[in-house]
């Protein structure tokens, strides 16, 4: 039976800050980093001992115009990134219309990015693009899984120059390659009316 999570602060924000020992820049010896949310309604707990980042979306519209349909969150201390590993732990606990958690990876000043996502209602791991307001789908994983809901998952994604590779759970895997290299902020994504926590989110570059 899962041990019910002790909330510690709860937050609601847009381009707020929230401190948290959720992320890890790892150049050698990790240290820990904090989480500037984006958008969303963010809340912090230790559960089971860890420190966990929990965005709830129980309160979101399911059909709200981007960028208010996604709720991200990004690292503080990781300005550049260009290449290495981003892993995460997460747990994918409701959602109105789909259950979601992904790895945000290039983000920009003028707020685009790439993500990488896990979902209920495609049940695969998928690169993403979120540029001038669109959101469009790079490649989808061709294995297909239902993660049960309440437990924690894995999700790894690997960028070396123009190639991403996404695994979820060391089975469900998704490789393109995009038109350019990736240099930018990384963080958290899911859809703004998923409730998802996460923990042990570490960047290796």
């Amino acid at each position: 039976m899962l041990k019910p999570a002790r909330v510690i602060t709860s937050v609601v924000v847009t381009a707020a800050a929230l401190s948290g020992a959720l992320l890890t820049a790892q150049r050698g010896t990790p240290t820990n980093a904090t989480l500037a949310p984006v958008a969303g309604t963010w809340r912090t707990a230790v559960e089971d001992g860890h420190p966990t980042t929990t965005v709830d979306g129980s309160g979101a519209s399911a059909t709200a115009p981007a960028p208010a349909a996604f709720s991200v969150a990004l690292a503080r201390e990781i300005a550049d990134f260009r290449a290495g590993t981003i892993s995460l732990e997460f747990k994918l606990i409701s959602g109105a219309s789909d259950q979601t958690a992904g790895v945000v990876f290039n983000h920009q000043p003028n707020g685009n990015y790439h993500f990488a996502r896990y979902n209920t209602k495609d049940g695969n791991v998928a690169v993403w693009k979120f540029e001038g307001g669109t959101r469009t789908v790079l490649a989808h994983g061709e294995l297909h899984e239902q993660l049960a809901l309440g437990a924690w998952h894995r999700l790894t994604v690997t960028i070396s120059g123009t190639s991403v590779v996404a695994v979820a759970n060391d089975r469900l895997r998704v490789a393109h390659t995009l038109g350019a290299p990736v240099q930018g902020r990384v963080g958290v994504w899911t859809k703004a009316d998923s409730t998802t926590a996460f923990r042990r989110f570490v960047v290796a570059q």
